[in-house]
């Protein structure tokens, strides 16, 4: 991925952590919900003799493209706010922006961990039986994990993850955990 990473210090005890993704990653990230889209507009469009047919597909297509790209996130952010808490935010293709805060007194612990995307694609799921997996499968090499942030709620049953599909790099991940975890530790 082409993802753009930034630190920023925004006031005293506010540091931001972003990442944006480029149009190719967002291009491949929908490709084939673009293709379920596109493709039975595109033969609808083809077959149809009348204007009557394609008027009702096309609009259809299109509100649904606009219904993708509005669920794609191309820039997440963390923001830490020294003795406040949390702020992970998240913007769409389309500009609609979301904002989760979570007070400090809320979180338990700041974590740094990997998942192998062939057990999340896997169909036997992540709790699966690796000898049930192809042969070819079975390793899992440093290529093959993605690394994320995630804090821990003191309720037990709950966590928020920064960065949750722009996988920025473990090195990113680093810097942002080392600030995130001296936010915390200051306070106990």
């Amino acid at each position: 991925m082409t993802t753009k990473k930034e630190r920023r210090e925004i006031g005293e005890g506010i540091v931001s952590y972003e990442a944006r993704k480029g149009p190719g990653d967002v291009a491949r990230e929908n490709a084939w919900c673009l293709f379920l889209i596109l493709a039975p507009a595109a033969a609808l469009f083809s077959a149809s003799e009348s204007f009557r047919d394609w008027k009702f597909w096309i609009p259809s297509a299109f509100a649904a493209l606009l219904a993708l790209l509005n669920a794609t996130a191309v820039c997440e952010r963390l923001v830490l706010f020294r003795g406040l808490g949390v702020q992970f935010e998240t913007a769409s293709c389309l500009g609609a922006r979301q904002r989760t805060f979570v007070e400090e007194n809320k979180i338990e612990a700041v974590l740094i961990n990997e998942v192998s995307p062939v057990l999340l694609q896997s169909p036997w799921g992540p709790r699966s039986d690796p000898s049930r997996l192809p042969g070819m499968i079975q390793a899992v090499t440093s290529t093959d994990a993605y690394y994320y942030l995630c804090f821990v709620m003191k309720s037990g049953d709950d966590m928020a993850l920064a960065f949750p599909t722009s996988r920025p790099g473990v090195d990113f991940l680093a810097a942002a955990y080392n600030e995130a975890k001296a936010l915390l530790e200051k306070k106990r």
